[in-house]
């Protein structure tokens, strides 16, 4: 037997609680930093804000509509976080608006409008069309 009372496999059994916790630590806090770089980019703030301010719009709005939203601090936002294109969703199968604003990540919000939503980009604005479901003259 060993000394202090461990033999070979008492001593095994100890090490491995302490290296699962250094993983865990390590996991948990290199989640935490990529929130805060998140966080202080920018990003997530504006692409919730952004993704709500959309859907209510959608709510609220009636058909044969246009709306325009002003989006140059996103559009700023994503060209420092090198993001270029796909700023904009509308998932109209979930009736969802994505915002994404960084390549990682993006931010989804639902509205419950029944309408048919197409969105374009107009220098800084988002210009959002609201048509009936099915109409075929539905602008791109």
């Amino acid at each position: 037997m060993a000394k202090g009372g461990f033999g070979k496999r008492g001593a095994s059994d100890l090490l491995y609680p302490v290296v699962i916790f250094i993983v865990v630590n390590l996991l948990f806090f290199s989640m935490l930093l990529i929130f805060v770089y998140r966080q202080q980019s920018g990003a997530l703030i504006y692409e919730q804000a952004y993704a709500k301010q959309i859907a209510m719009m959608i709510d609220y709005a009636k058909p044969e509509m246009g709306v325009p939203i002003n989006f140059s601090k996103g559009i700023e936002i994503a060209k420092k976080n090198g993001k270029t294109s796909g700023l904009v969703e509308i998932d109209d199968k979930n009736r969802e608006v994505i915002v994404k604003l960084d390549e990682r990540g993006g931010y989804a919000f639902k509205y419950f409008s029944d309408y048919d939503v197409k969105i374009e980009f107009a220098d800084n604005f988002l210009l959002i069309y609201i048509k009936e479901k099915g109409e075929e003259n539905a602008k791109s």
